[in-house]
């Protein structure tokens, strides 16, 4: 549709032009309308502000800059400004001249009665700058949010996990240790069969070495590029395993530049995946892997186990709050890899997490 330009009013009133050169050195500009919404003069602040020399926006309907989306709000507090209504500033969006949308916070004011000014007076505030810090900060308040809401997660999966851990080993532990006991309670001390006490023993020491595994893998090892390799093959040594199973580690002997969370991340993955293998997957081989491969760096446990359901594990894990595979996933996210699976029921399990690291030279391969 064409602009319809009306000629600019070429007797603005002593006042009214007092009142464009006192906002000249402001941070915001002012306008003044005649009661069709035609402009008749501008503060210079337009220039600095909007890219435009007065002389740019005179006889021009005032909507001409304003944001297609905003011209509604716009007409009508000029509407209710026109028929001497107070009216609340309202925040629009208007036309650099270069191109790029601003906004301002704008209110309307009619002194059209007034001889002296004769006009609508439409006070301007430019607040692109305060907008786009606002938007700033509602998205860091998000960001926080959530990472806030993903802590306490694994906050509270941690707390399932060692409830579980607690309850289905030390305390049944515990409990098959008290009901040992219960009857000797009646026999002298010199008449309890010395099986029977080195049975309490030996269940005091399970109790007592779950214990110590709990606490081991609760705590943060120290893991860097070079003690990574080491870390886990430390682990792989200490790892308690029933005689019918062998386990195998291989690492690259140069791993390139390897940031503290991603090495953190592989010894957890290698942790939780070799517990879960040696107590679910009745493998007989089991082979630990650290390698460099284009810029990656690969963590990988494979075992020739039972294999297992993988939908189905995840489905169940989530019901029983178990942290497991999730845990291991979130983990990987969380250090910026990529985490996946390979399984099967009767296919054994092959668990993988790769991050980008800086590759150092042609890595070359030790076994242990």
């Amino acid at each position: 549709m064409p602009v319809e330009l009306h000629p600019p009013m070429t007797s603005l009133t002593p006042l009214a032009k007092n009142l464009l050169t006192m906002m000249d050195q402001g941070p915001d500009f002012i306008e003044v309308l005649g009661a069709n919404g035609v402009v008749h003069g501008v503060s210079a602040g337009i220039k600095s502000l909007g890219g435009y020399d007065p002389e740019d926006l005179v006889g021009r309907p005032y909507q001409d800059i304003i944001h297609p989306d905003d011209c509604g709000r716009a007409s009508k507090v000029f509407a209710r400004a026109l028929k001497g209504k107070p009216c609340e500033a309202v925040k629009l969006r208007y036309l650099h001249k270069g191109g790029s949308w601003r906004t301002i916070l704008a209110s309307a004011r009619s002194f059209l009665a007034d001889p002296a000014i004769h006009a609508m007076l439409f006070l301007t505030r430019d607040v692109t700058a305060q907008c786009a810090a606002e938007s700033s900060l509602a998205s860091a308040n998000s960001k926080v949010v959530r990472l806030t809401e993903e802590s306490s997660g694994v906050e509270e999966r941690q707390r399932r996990y060692l409830a579980a851990e607690l309850h289905d080993d030390v305390q049944q532990i515990l409990v098959g240790l008290r009901m040992s006991m219960a009857p000797s309670q009646r026999l002298p001390v010199e008449r309890v069969p010395g099986e029977l006490v080195a049975d309490w023993i030996e269940l005091l020491q399970k109790a007592i070495d779950h214990m110590h595994d709990l606490t081991v893998g609760l705590r943060s090892p120290v893991v860097t590029d070079r003690a990574l390799p080491d870390a886990l093959r430390s682990h792989v040594d200490h790892v308690r395993m029933s005689p019918s199973q062998r386990i195998a580690f291989e690492s690259d002997d140069n791993l390139g530049s390897v940031a503290p969370n991603v090495a953190l991340a592989c010894f957890r993955i290698v942790q939780e995946g070799l517990a879960n293998a040696i107590t679910h997957s009745r493998a007989t081989n089991l082979r630990v892997g650290l390698k460099c491969v284009n810029g990656y760096l690969i963590v990988s446990i494979v075992d020739d186990g039972v294999g297992f359901d993988l939908r189905d594990a995840l489905a169940r894990a989530t019901v029983v709050g178990r942290v497991g595979l999730s845990s291991m996933r979130e983990r990987v996210a969380s250090a910026g890899g990529r985490f996946e699976i390979e399984t099967a029921v009767g296919e054994g399990t092959k668990i993988v997490a790769s991050f980008p690291v800086e590759e150092k030279t042609a890595p070359a391969r030790s076994a242990h």
